[in-house]
Order: structure tokens, then sequence, then C-alpha cells
């Protein structure tokens, strides 16, 4: 890989050797969960649209909106699950 300080490197490659993957995938793996997370924008507008005042959201609504906002979240369409 080129242009990655040392120190990203080296963190790059423990993780690859501890899950016993390149550190390609690893990185690759990082993309693709990056890409599949919502924005930050996104998720603010999807707050927008929920009422204000009403009937409380349900139990499957708050689950849903908080697997949104949380960063370390898997995705059920990782190939392998990591």
């Amino acid at each position: 890989m080129k242009n990655v300080p040392p120190e990203l490197h080296d963190e790059l490659r423990r993780r690859a050797t501890d899950s016993g993957r390149t550190v390609g995938e690893v990185v690759l793996d990082a993309i693709r969960r990056d890409l599949r997370r919502r924005s930050t924008e996104e998720w603010v507008e999807r707050m927008r649209t929920l009422p204000l005042s009403g009937p409380r959201p349900t139990r499957e609504q708050v689950h849903e909106i908080w697997e949104d906002a949380r960063p370390d979240r898997r995705f059920a369409d990782d190939d392998d699950g990591r």
C-alpha cells in the first residue's frame, strides 16, 4: 500500500493477522462498512421526518433508529460476518 503512515499500516497488518486476512481485505471491508453506513446528514434528515408529537415510536422503530445510529453495527449482507 502506498501513502499509508507506518503506524496505520502496522495496525492494519495486526488486524489482518488477527483475523486471518490480508491487509487489502481489511481495508476493503472497512471501506464497504463505511459506505453502507448512513451519513450523518441522512440520519438527521430521517429524524426530521419523525413526528414531534403524537404516539410514541414502537419498539421496532426505536430499534431501527438505534441500529442506524450505531457506528459499529454489522450488516446482514456482509460476506463472512466480519
